[in-house]
């Protein structure tokens, strides 16, 4: 009897040894939170190196979380790291740890700049079982975002100061007065130094316009920032039989200033800040703002409930985004129609009314969110750089398969390795000289596992030489700016 109990004992030990060690429960406590806060262009990217930490199954043994607004602002993630064992990769200090992951992208890429320099505290994700609600599809549940930014209100002490930061562009390119956010100043030079900057990869910036052009209108790159600065502001101006249904105003979707994607056409269309000061040019062009809009504000308040209202039936319109998904949106609506609701740098709300859609409507939007582009589904693609034709995702499910049409230099992966595309930006990261223990393992984890070519397998992005060699590994593009995005691209291989 007794070796009976004994062997019931020693099965019943075994069997709770076998239980999956990683199950967690949705709100319990972490071991380790980490906030990182920047560019929204490669968050579909970050997002598949976040989740691709944690062991087990999404909503079983981690958990996604959004932003209870529009849900293109913040996320989080929180799971139990995969063991060392299972994973060589993860550092032994962090094997087995509940990490709670938050990524912020309100404002974009100069908030994974200036905020980490200086150690500020800003908005975050507020992940508690109180506060949040569960929902279906991509995330488990969404949560409210607490807090007040710097220079926008008075802090309420819900803030959190971002652990690290992602850009779209170097740090350096984040000058005033284009490049920095609503009631900041540019960093000191002070401020650049006490930070550790990493190269991540490089990611293919894309020309984005919706369908009602067609796809054989040629576009070059001179068009196309004339388009974007209000200089070309009817489509009968590129091409005389150009007709949209909404009319042939064009309206422009952008990004908030202190976005990277923002930041990206700065540099690429108008060289700023790269010749400031310079006899090759003054580097000064302003980009159009929401100012420049025919219609102006028509009516509204600028709250959540009394929104500014901007009728882009008018005339050129511009709508300045504070996130790459809210740029998506904007354009989906404005091809099929709808109303696209959004926030300003300075987090007053904003509308846009489209109708039934039909408007001629482009924007600079990185490759990332090709998912979000189609032939017919979304309304819009990408467009070839000096030449004719689209580059859209042709899968109508949840795979991205990209294709191409007509001439012109596509945003393709091959041509991202090839130099052949060269409006492409060069990824950072970085964190304060201070960061220490276990936040610093698990940053420089992450930044050397988006940085490498095994989890560089999207379309839109490519590891970096010379640290790899695209001769003898795939992934890897053939040139680069070592991080100065004033510098030329130099082919290495």
């Amino acid at each position: 009897m007794k070796i009976k109990k004994l062997a019931a004992a020693c099965a019943f030990a075994l069997a709770g040894a076998a239980a999956p060690a990683f199950a967690l429960a949705p709100f319990d406590a972490p071991e380790l939170t980490v906030y990182l806060s920047g560019a929204s262009a490669p968050d579909n990217f970050l997002e598949q190196i976040a989740t691709g930490m944690f062991a087990g199954a999404k909503g079983t043994d981690w958990f996604a979380y959004v932003d209870n607004g529009d849900g293109k602002q913040q996320r989080a993630f929180f799971g139990t790291m995969k063991t060392t064992a299972v994973d060589s990769t993860i550092p032994s200090t962090l094997s087995g740890k509940k990490v709670l992951f938050i990524k912020r992208s309100t404002g974009g890429s100069v908030f994974g700049v200036n905020p980490v320099a200086r150690g500020e505290a800003l908005a975050v994700l507020k992940v508690a079982a109180a506060d949040c609600v569960a929902t279906t599809g991509s995330f488990n549940y969404k949560c409210p975002v607490v807090g007040t930014d710097p220079g926008v209100g008075t802090p309420t002490g819900a803030e959190m100061v971002p652990d690290f930061g992602v850009s779209d562009v170097s740090p350096a390119m984040f000058k005033a007065p284009f490049n920095v956010e609503f009631g900041a100043s540019q960093l000191s030079p002070t401020e650049v130094a006490g930070m550790t900057v990493k190269g991540v990869n490089t990611i293919a910036m894309g020309l984005a316009v919706t369908n009602v052009i067609p796809a054989s209108t040629y576009i070059s790159r001179a068009t196309y920032g004339a388009l974007l600065a209000g200089n070309i502001g009817d489509w009968t101006q590129v091409d005389p039989s150009l007709a949209p249904t909404a009319g042939t105003q064009v309206l422009v979707c952008r990004r908030v200033p202190g976005s990277g994607t923002q930041t990206s056409y700065n540099w690429f269309f108008n060289n700023f800040p790269c010749a400031t000061g310079s006899i090759a040019g003054s580097g000064n062009t302003q980009p159009t703002r929401m100012s420049d809009s025919a219609s102006g504000i028509v009516s509204g308040s600028g709250t959540s409930a009394d929104p500014f209202v901007i009728d882009p039936s008018q005339g050129y319109t511009v709508l300045e985004n504070s996130s790459s998904g809210n740029v998506a949106d904007c354009m989906a609506k404005a091809s099929g129609g709808g109303v696209h609701t959004f926030k300003d740098e300075e987090g007053k709300s904003y509308k846009a009314d489209f109708g039934t859609g039909g408007y001629g409507a482009i924007a600079v939007l990185s490759v990332d969110s090709l998912g979000k582009s189609s032939n017919a589904a979304n309304g819009w693609s990408y467009r070839a750089m000096d030449g004719a034709g689209m580059y859209y995702d042709s899968d109508a499910g949840t795979a991205v398969v990209p294709a191409s049409t007509g001439n012109g230099v596509h945003p393709s992966k091959a041509n991202l390795i090839d130099g052949k595309y060269e409006f492409a930006s060069e990824i950072t990261m970085q964190y304060r000289n201070s960061l220490a223990g276990t936040k610093k393992t698990f940053a420089d984890f992450f930044i050397a596992r988006a940085g490498s070519p095994s989890f560089n397998t999207n379309p839109w992005v490519a590891a970096l030489p010379p640290e790899y060699d695209p001769t003898t590994t795939a992934n890897v593009a053939k040139g680069t700016r070592f991080g100065n995005m004033c510098a030329p691209l130099q082919q290495l291989f």
